[in-house]
């Protein structure tokens, strides 16, 4: 197996694992809500964590599943011009859209990692309502997640630079079976 293939296996296992693994916050979510309602509406004693616990797990699910979705051809894009290519055409065009979407999450890794660093070390809490939670650890996920979308790029480039030049490679992604569009 070459060092490609091996980063390729490597890359997209860590995205559906992290995917996957994120997605059970959304059952924990839901269950948070259905009490703030249960504890609102039936017994009347509304909570006042509930909301910004919910958002903050619903922030780490958005930013959590960027990776996943990359790897699996979730983002946007036009595909009625995109569908008017070659295979090798849009591997070209993907290779441009990754690499300006490479250079933007990079900035933001950037600037993330010093939002993040700046939270941690002012120990920040929330200012909202006299629950005051913790939102460090919350502000830690951005550049974790834009680390792991930076990561899946380089794995998509990597496919795109292979198919665009006639370059074969074992890409683990051949043997996946693609769902019908």
């Amino acid at each position: 197996m070459s060092l490609i293939t091996k980063y390729l296996v490597l890359q997209d296992g860590l995205s559906d694992w992290v995917g996957k693994s994120i997605s059970w916050l959304i059952p924990l979510m839901i269950g948070i809500l259905l009490w703030e309602i249960a504890n609102r509406y039936i017994i009347g004693v509304p909570t006042e964590w509930v909301h910004q616990l919910s958002a903050m797990i619903y922030g780490t699910v958005c930013f959590g599943a960027g990776a996943y979705t990359l790897r699996h051809k979730g983002h946007v894009r036009s595909e009625v011009i995109y569908q008017l290519f070659s295979k090798r055409g849009r591997a070209f065009l993907d290779l441009i859209t990754h690499s300006l979407g490479l250079f933007v999450m990079c900035i933001f890794f950037k600037l993330a990692w010093e939002f993040a660093a700046e939270s941690w070390a002012m120990e920040e809490i929330s200012n909202k309502g006299t629950w005051q939670p913790i939102i460090y650890p919350f502000k830690t996920v951005m550049p974790i997640a834009v680390g792991l979308v930076i990561l899946q790029s380089l794995a998509e480039l990597i496919r795109d630079f292979c198919t665009a030049f006639n370059i074969e490679i074992d890409d683990p992604r051949a043997q996946e079976h693609e769902p019908l569009t």
